[in-house]
C-alpha cells in the first residue's frame, strides 16, 4: 500500500524547506494550544463525562495502572522523564530517519502528521478536556510529575506552552502510533520491527500511568492520526485520476 501510495523522492536538498516546514507546525500547533484555552468549567465537566463513559464501557483502567506503577517509584522517576523528552527527542529523529532512508513514503507520512495536528487543534478548541492529574483526584489518580519529581507543567515557563485542558486527543500516543506503525511497515528486521511496536506501548504506558490522559484520549490521538492518513491518501488517489500526474515511485517496502 504504502508503495502504491509513494510520491517523488525530494531532493537532498529540500532540507532547509522541511525543517523549516516542522518549524512553522511546531509553532503554530504549540501557539494554538497556548491560545485556544477552554472555559476550566467545562473542560472539568467534560472531564466527568468522560470518565463515565469509561466507567461504563470497561475501558476505565486508569486508576489500576497507576496504582501498580506508584509501587515503584524509579519507574515513576523514568516514566516522568520519558513523558516529557521522548516526545520531542524520538519524534523528529524519526522523521530525520524516514527522509534519509525512506524518502518514497516520507511525504506521505508528513502529510498525514501535519493534517493530524490540524484536527486536533480543531478538537482542543471545541472540547476542552482536564487531564486526569487534575480531574481525576476523587479517582485515586495522582500527577506524578509534580508529587515525584518536583515538575510544575501549570507554573513557570512551561504553563505558558501548552493547554491544560487539551488531553483529548493525546498527541503523544497519537505520534507514538505513527512511528510505531511506519517503523513495522518499512523496517525488514523483526527485532527492530518489534521494537518499533514497543514505543507506543510504552508512550501509553506513560501517559496513563503518570495520569497525564486517560485511555481514550490515546484512543482519539491513533484516530486522529489514522484520519491524518486517509485524507492524504483519498487526495493522493483523486490526483492519480489527472492524466498529467506523474507516475508514483514504485521504491520497495524492504530497507
Amino acid at each position: 500500500m504504502l508503495r502504491a501510495l509513494a510520491h517523488h523522492r525530494p531532493p537532498r536538498s529540500a532540507w532547509a524547506g522541511e525543517i523549516a516546514l516542522f518549524a512553522l507546525a511546531l509553532v503554530v500547533y504549540q501557539a494554538s494550544r497556548a491560545l485556544v484555552v477552554g472555559s476550566p468549567a467545562t473542560a472539568f465537566q467534560n472531564a466527568k463525562s468522560l470518565i463515565g463513559f469509561e466507567k461504563g464501557s470497561g475501558l476505565f483502567v486508569e486508576t489500576s495502572i497507576q496504582e501498580r506503577v506508584l509501587d515503584h517509584v524509579r519507574l515513576v522517576e523514568g516514566l516522568n522523564l520519558f513523558y516529557l523528552s521522548a516526545h520531542w527527542i524520538v519524534t523528529p529523529l524519526f522523521f530525520v530517519w524516514l527522509y534519509r532512508r525512506r524518502r518514497d513514503v516520507y511525504p506521505l507520512v508528513r502529510n498525514a502528521f501535519l493534517i493530524a495536528n490540524g484536527i486536533a487543534i480543531v478538537v482542543f478548541m471545541l472540547f476542552p478536556v482536564a487531564p486526569p492529574r487534575l480531574a481525576a483526584g476523587r479517582e485515586g489518580l495522582v500527577d506524578t510529575l509534580h508529587t515525584v519529581s518536583d515538575v510544575d507543567l501549570h507554573g513557570g515557563m512551561l504553563s505558558g506552552w501548552f493547554n491544560p485542558y487539551a488531553a483529548v486527543p493525546s498527541m503523544h500516543f497519537g505520534y507514538a502510533a505513527l512511528i510505531g506503525v511506519v517503523g513495522f511497515a518499512v523496517l525488514r528486521a523483526w527485532p527492530l520491527r518489534a521494537l518499533a511496536l514497543a514505543y507506543p506501548a510504552l508512550v501509553f504506558l506513560t501517559i496513563v500511568g503518570t495520569a497525564n490522559h486517560y485511555v481514550i484520549d490515546a484512543l482519539a490521538g491513533g484516530l486522529v492520526m489514522a484520519l491524518g492518513a486517509v485524507a492524504v491518501t483519498a487526495w493522493r488517489a483523486l490526483r492519480g485520476t489527472n492524466p498529467a500526474e506523474p507516475q508514483m515511485s514504485n521504491c520497495s517496502l524492504a530497507r
